[in-house]
């Protein structure tokens, strides 16, 4: 269930202005009625939580986990504008400012659009409208409301939970016939897609064995390998820089054989997509136009070299987002648009099923919401 965390005062309080408000009267009447007016999603204010341990860790534990927060800066209570800041910094959207009517906004935070309230009927039910309009809208285009986010290049590395087993969606292109969908959990649970697309950077420098990377892994299990499970022959690096040399353009796309896969996997070959570049000092950074790998993966498929496999399906990994570092939500949403774009536009091509793999959580959350965002209609496959 979709989460909304409500920041206000509790109790009796009196405005700037003097005036006396019950805000337990504007929690219950106003937001909570609102907010839970949208299905799914229920609605929790600190002095609900009813959990042991420090209460200011279990708050700040809701202010970052929920999808939603409800932030009333009426009083202008700064435990109030603390609990936004922190909001601020740890979640860049969906983040809704509530005040009453006459309270003036503060300059750190003029910027904001803000709802506002009064304590008569139809001011409360304009207001309440207005609150489940706002979450609404944030929840479906995600649209970043923090100030912090909106200035600087933030990203909050988080731990996601692995998915376990191998599960298929697919969503159809319509009239041409074509499929995109997900597949989820660790890539050597997937069986009998055609092509598997290994995220490398611009030297075609394939991930080391033991790395949490899908080049790493594919590059062992494409591998022979002996009783003990050491590598003997790295085939497919060996294939890849006897291709590639030194190095290769951004988003240029190289196809090897899947090696050892295509008895376990029935893998029939491995796309290497330039999607990184390395920087002296400070690691691998995505690629610009990252989307453009989707593009040269799939003509790379419809060339006349590789037509002769009989390619039909392809799985991309969500290209630049793992050690890369690129930002999921918004490479996601281009990879998919990508690859729905070729496929509407190519209706010839010899690909019918077009795969992103997702290992986590939040990786088919981001999926989900991106095939949302392209039109796309995801069921079980």
């Amino acid at each position: 269930m979709t989460s909304c965390f409500v920041i206000m005062p509790f109790g009796q309080k009196k405005d700037p202005g003097g005036k006396d408000i019950n805000f337990d009267t504007v929690y219950t009447h106003l937001i909570k009625e609102g907010v839970e007016q949208i299905k799914g999603l229920s609605c929790t204010r600190c002095d609900e939580i009813e959990e042991p341990g420090v209460v200011h860790k279990k708050m700040l534990e809701q202010i970052y986990q929920a999808d939603v927060a409800v932030v009333d800066i009426t009083t202008l209570n700064p435990n109030v504008f603390y609990e936004l800041g922190v909001r601020h910094a740890l979640a860049d959207h969906v983040t809704v400012i509530i005040k009453r009517k006459g309270t003036q906004i503060p300059f750190n935070i003029r910027p904001l659009n803000a709802i506002e309230y009064d304590t008569d009927m139809g001011s409360v039910a304009e207001a309440k409208k207005k609150i489940v309009t706002f979450i609404q809208n944030g929840l479906k285009t995600r649209k970043v409301d923090s100030l912090v986010h909106d200035s600087l290049p933030i990203r909050i590395a988080e731990e996601s939970v692995p998915l376990q087993g191998t599960r298929k969606y697919k969503a159809s292109l319509g009239a041409t016939g074509k499929q995109i969908g997900i597949i989820t959990g660790d890539v050597t649970g997937v069986e009998g897609v055609d092509v598997w697309v290994s995220s490398e950077n611009t030297n075609m420098q394939m991930a080391r064995f033991y790395e949490r990377s899908i080049s790493g892994t594919i590059r062992y299990h494409g591998g022979k390998r002996n009783p003990a499970g050491q590598v003997t022959d790295d085939i497919l690096q060996k294939e890849l820089t006897g291709i590639a040399g030194d190095g290769v353009p951004a988003a240029a796309v190289i196809a090897t054989s899947a090696g050892e896969l295509a008895d376990s996997n029935r893998v029939k070959r491995i796309f290497h997509a330039a999607a990184v570049h390395g920087h002296i000092g400070r690691g691998f950074m995505p690629i610009q136009n990252i989307d453009d790998c989707i593009t040269n993966a799939l003509k790379l498929a419809d060339s006349a070299k590789e037509r002769k496999f009989k390619l039909r399906s392809i799985l991309f990994p969500l290209l630049g987002t793992g050690q890369g570092g690129g930002k999921v939500r918004e490479t996601v949403k281009s990879l998919v648009a990508a690859a729905k774009s070729y496929l509407e536009g190519k209706t010839g091509s010899v690909i019918e099923e077009v795969y992103f793999l997702c290992r986590t959580e939040k990786d088919l959350e981001e999926c989900q919401w991106a095939f949302d965002q392209a039109g796309l209609v995801l069921a079980d496959a």
